[in-house]
């Protein structure tokens, strides 16, 4: 009785490991058709901290949501400053902005260099929420309506709304910042 129950159990167990074992290679077949895959493939999949949506790029264009979202990181270091980041955002800003028009590489840097003299005079804080964009990914232009909140230390602040337009260039697949200004309330009237 006792053999009985042993051969039984046995077998049991003989039958657990050959299913444990086709499962393992089958495991290990699937390893290697996808190493072998992914060694081939001339997709690059890039993970980029911060982003919210996917986004695609290709040898000469670009995604409506990758260039929504790099006009979010622009907006966010030229416009959320304050006294003690400036020089961070402009050494950030300057890192994508393109270097093909020293026009524009001046601009940045005198934009900067003059909100650092503002900011730290007044103890300047501002932070820019957006509204809604108006985005041309042929031209690689974004108009941005929303809203600059200002805080001048402990005396107070001021929210007004405020459009900005921003142009890329798509170089060595990144967009590179092309300009950036605001649009005065002259100039609105006029689009």
């Amino acid at each position: 009785m006792e053999m009985k129950f042993a051969i039984s159990n046995l077998s049991q167990v003989i039958r657990q490991r050959n299913l444990f074992l086709v499962g393992m290679i089958f495991m290990l077949i699937a390893n290697v058709v996808l190493s072998i895959k992914i060694l081939f493939s001339d997709q690059k999949i890039i993970m980029v901290p911060g982003l919210r949506q996917e986004v695609m790029v290709s040898k000469n264009r670009i995604s409506h949501s990758y260039l929504e979202e790099m006009t979010l990181v622009f907006l966010s270091n030229l416009l959320d400053l304050s006294p003690k980041d400036i020089a961070y955002k402009k050494a950030l800003v300057m890192k994508y902005t393109s270097a093909s028009n020293e026009k524009v590489m001046k601009e940045v840097a005198e934009y900067f260099a003059i909100a650092e003299e503002k900011y730290k005079k007044f103890d300047l804080t501002t932070y820019f929420t957006v509204k809604n964009m108006e985005l041309d990914t042929e031209e690689l232009k974004v108009l941005v309506h929303g809203i600059l909140t200002s805080s001048y230390g402990k005396r107070g602040f001021e929210s007004k709304a405020e459009d900005y337009f921003l142009e890329f260039e798509f170089s060595g697949g990144v967009l590179r910042l092309k300009s950036f200004m605001r649009i005065k309330k002259e100039e609105k009237e006029g689009i």
